[in-house]
């Protein structure tokens, strides 16, 4: 049985870095919903904040699903293709992970 991991481990000169799931998730969040065009995020049964899912394989690879509500008037595609690239962003400029996928549900649209 795999165990379940809660924190991403980054092994420093001085030790090793603990940052939790729920904190990448919320810097996932934050990314999402500064995107033009995201009106919420979605919620969903197995998120680890509000609309996103933080996953880490056993080989060391996380990935982000983030589930989104998008604004009508907006191109689906482009929005979805801007929140994978702010999201990847802001997890590996603030985290200091590097991100392998960030993969984008548009759960619905939004009338504002």
């Amino acid at each position: 049985m795999a165990e379940h991991k809660e924190y991403l481990d980054m092994q420093e000169e001085d030790g090793v870095i603990r940052v939790s799931f729920h904190a990448v998730g919320e810097i996932a969040a934050q990314a999402a919903l500064a995107v033009s065009g995201v009106s919420s995020l979605a919620v969903t049964a197995q998120s680890t904040v509000k609309g996103v899912l933080v996953n880490l394989s056993e080989i060391g690879i996380c990935s982000i699903d983030v589930h989104v509500l998008v604004t009508v008037g907006h191109v689906i595609s482009q929005v979805a293709k801007d929140v994978q690239t702010a999201v990847k962003a802001a997890v590996d400029g603030t985290v200091g992970i590097e991100v392998a996928s960030v993969n984008v549900f548009v759960a619905g649209v939004a009338t504002r």
